[in-house]
């Protein structure tokens, strides 16, 4: 009963939001990550002045806007703007489940208290993705029936399980902190462990840092941790040009659990694997661009993959695509290797488990198009008729 109401909660809080922030986005475009800077800086964090936020085909994230050099320090965040840790290493919460639920009960607070929280520039600016575990329930019963395994709203039932009671004590404190027009307790408890689950770091929220994008291909971010606070520095061996996008790594994942989790499919690598039903063995193999494929990768590769800083030098003046260009080559090019290091007994083991393996599935690919049209169709006509009741309401 408890999961079924923090589900309904997860709707009803990314419609609310969403609906704030289609009425306000026309006028306000920047300002809210101007004001989070304002904020940041006045506590005495740094953001560098050459990244902005920007939306790229739809999807919000942070580019340069000017050229910035390999190394350099695109955030510092003290620990007194973290939600979730307040200095290295005794003070790290982010260590179990209690202390995530926390950070969770902790952000939720601030989040009632609105304008009057020390963290409103940035719980203002948080936009709540839509994860595959908010669905509708007709969707996720499609979904829960593919590969991962794992239940996609298993992070609803931790916190319905683990931390919806744990922290009565604190309930009772924040009854009269509450401030009026802001967010119920349900409603700001789902907004924060929405956030948390698709932004947090290894240390809980932190603030600038969680507004870029995950690309194994293409990160040139990575976070550091000192004594003094959190730092966002520019990796992989190269200068980020003007309007590039500035990329960090949730990790390596499979598709479907990134998926699963995150609500998209990595648009390169991408990684797909299953286990052999008969034999009990894992298949795998990694895909690139222009047909770019990896077979059973192995550790070395993958590693490869995680901790490349891309060894090809990239002059600056070069086209500002031409530095993913060759990161992709040099990518394709390991993949390549790699390939001619098999033997044909392993192709051929891989041929027959992947034949196998997709006669086993319910539908062919020409059936699943066939009805992924029929999905278009059916949600194209759904929109127009959307529209028709707002014309008649009108």
């Amino acid at each position: 009963m408890i999961l079924k109401k923090l589900l309904l909660l997860a709707v009803v809080v990314v419609s609310v939001v969403e609906a704030f922030a289609s009425g306000e986005k026309e006028d306000h475009a920047d300002d809210g990550f101007s004001r989070l800077v304002a904020w940041m800086k006045l506590h005495g964090g740094r953001v560098d002045e050459r990244i902005d936020v920007a939306e790229i085909h739809g999807i919000r994230g942070v580019v340069a806007l000017d050229t910035i050099e390999d190394g350099a320090e695109l955030l510092y965040c003290p620990w007194k703007l973290v939600i979730g840790s307040t200095g290295l290493p005794a003070h790290m919460q982010m260590q179990s489940s209690d202390d995530m639920c926390q950070v969770v009960h902790d952000m939720a607070k601030e989040i009632r208290l609105s304008s009057q929280s020390l963290w409103w520039p940035y719980l203002e600016h948080i936009e709540i993705p839509r994860l595959s575990a908010m669905w509708g329930p007709l969707a996720l019963d499609e979904l829960q029936g593919l590969s991962p395994s794992e239940d996609a709203t298993r992070h609803f039932q931790w916190f319905s399980q683990y931390c919806a009671g744990n922290n009565d004590n604190n309930n009772k404190e924040d009854q009269h902190a509450t401030v009026a027009g802001s967010m119920d307790q349900e409603a700001s408890l789902m907004r924060s462990l929405v956030s948390f689950v698709s932004r947090a770091s290894e240390v809980g929220m932190v603030p600038i840092y969680d507004l870029l994008n995950h690309h194994n291909g293409r990160k040139n971010a990575k976070l550091s941790l000192t004594e003094e606070g959190v730092h966002l520095r520019v990796v992989g061996g190269n200068s980020i040009q003007k309007g590039q996008e500035l990329y960090l790594s949730y990790g390596i994942k499979s598709a479907p659990v990134m998926y699963r989790d995150y609500g998209f499919v990595e648009e390169w690598p991408c990684c797909w694997n299953w286990k052999e039903v008969a034999s009990g063995d894992n298949f795998a193999f990694v895909l690139f661009p222009d047909d770019g494929v990896a077979i059973n990768p192995t550790k070395e590769f993958l590693q490869h993959i995680w901790h490349s800083s891309s060894s090809v030098p990239v002059p600056t003046t070069m086209h500002t695509m031409d530095n993913v260009d060759m990161r992709l080559a040099e990518f394709q090019s390991s993949a390549k290797r790699h390939m001619e290091s098999l033997s044909l007994e392993e192709l051929d083991r891989f041929a027959r488990a992947a034949r196998i393996h997709l006669d086993g599935l319910p539908t062919t690919f020409q059936q699943d198009q066939a009805i992924l049209e029929g999905k278009r169709e059916s949600l194209a006509q759904a929109m127009d008729d959307d529209d028709d009741d707002d014309d008649d309401d009108d």
